[in-house]
Order: C-alpha cells, then structure tokens, then sequence
C-alpha cells in the first residue's frame, strides 16, 4: 500500500524534470559507488547498470549504538547493534533515475540489554522479586537472517555519465517479528528458581505477542554517488 502511493507521487515528478532524463540512443551505465546513510546505519553500495531498464546493487550496512544508565532504580546496559548485506534489482521503467527495487538483506540487526535493580522490589509475572533474588535480568531481540526488501527510489547518474550524483531509496524490509529471549543471574533455587522460571516464561509470552506486531522495517536511505 505505501508503495503505490508513493508511486502516484513520484511518477509524474520524475517524468517532469528534465533533470532526470536521457535520450534513448546516448546512454552511459558505469559502474557507481554510493556511500549512504539510512535507517539500517551507515552503508556502502556499488551498482551497475546492466540495460537502459535494469541494474543490479550490492551493499552492506553497520551501526552501533549504547546506553548505561539508571532510570527508576534500575541500571540498565543497552546495546543496539544493525549490520546487514544486500543485493537488489533495480527495473527503470521510464529508463531514467526512477527505479522499482527488489532484493534481500541477509539481516544481522539486533538488541540486547541488561538490568539491575537498585531499589525496592519489582514484579516478574505473579511474583514480586528483590536484588537479593535477581541479581540481574537480560533480553536479547533478533530478526530473521533472511529478509525480502521491496521500494522505491531514483539515482540522478544512471543512465548518464556524469562523475557525481545523489541516490534515495525509500522502501520497506519484511524482517519479520523480532524474537525476545531472557536469560537472568539469580540466588534462588529449587521450587522458587522454577516459580521464577515459569514467571520469566509468562513475561515472555506477553512481550512477544506485543513485538509479533512489528514484521516490517521502513528503510530510508540517502547519499551521493560516484561514478566511473
């Protein structure tokens, strides 16, 4: 649905500006390095135009990101890392910098943290735990490794020859819901470690119903282009 909206804007656009034109007998598809930052981090592409309709693209993409801090009694150690590899296939249909994009990432993206609590008790499930019990408590979110990407975009150098251009991609990545996993450092034992354990697994059920609603990631990807 976004697609084809963003389709009904960008069509008469691009076929509009002169810009973004080129005559069908004088076309030039080298070979192009995209340095660009999006939402999957920092990245860098190479691309070749294949035919006035369609090109091929490769990239990798990488971020890093972290917190520690104490917020409502607790120390939290935050970390988020993105790191994936994609291809693509471009289709022009206009045979100017306007492209349709299909393609993959295989997907690294992913969140881990961990908590320590530094105050009063806190509930896990139908229990109410203490430092003493839970010395500390870990989550861990990943994605699928594979994941289908579909989008839209433009590149002003294809087809043309000139050195320097600009590239954006606005699109949507299927990664999937992201999948929680707990781990925790306790003292209890026996029957309280098992209460504990089935109290972790109700938390967990209740997160991953919320996070089974996010199967998709909205890529928007910008940056310059250099072509030989």
């Amino acid at each position: 649905m976004i697609t084809k909206y963003l389709l009904i804007f960008f069509i008469p656009f691009l076929c509009s500006t002169p810009l973004l034109q080129a005559d069908d007998g004088d076309y030039y598809l080298g070979f192009r390095i995209a340095p660009r930052v999006s939402t999957l981090g920092g990245g860098l592409e190479v691309a070749k135009g294949l035919s006035p309709w369609f090109g091929l693209r490769g990239g990798v993409n990488y971020f890093t990101w972290s917190y520690d801090g104490t917020e409502s009694d607790i120390e939290y150690d935050l970390e988020l890392e993105l790191k994936s590899f994609g291809m693509f296939a471009d289709f022009h249909p206009f045979k100017q910098a306007f492209r349709i994009s299909a393609g993959f990432l295989i997907n690294g993206n992913q969140f881990s943290g961990k908590g320590k609590l530094t105050g009063s008790s806190f509930d896990i499930g139908d229990n109410a735990y203490n430092s003493s019990d839970i010395k500390s408590l870990g989550f861990d979110l990943s994605y699928n490794t594979f994941a289908p990407y579909l989008g839209i975009g433009f590149d002003t150098t294809f087809g043309d020859d000139d050195r320097w251009g600009f590239v954006f991609d606005l699109g949507i990545l299927f990664s999937g819901a992201p999948e929680a996993s707990f781990s925790y450092d306790t003292t209890l034992t026996g029957s309280a470690l098992n209460t504990l354990k089935n109290n972790v697994d109700k938390e967990k059920i209740d997160i991953q119903e919320s996070l089974d609603d996010f199967e998709f990631w909205p890529v928007l990807s910008a940056g310059i282009v250099y072509q030989f």
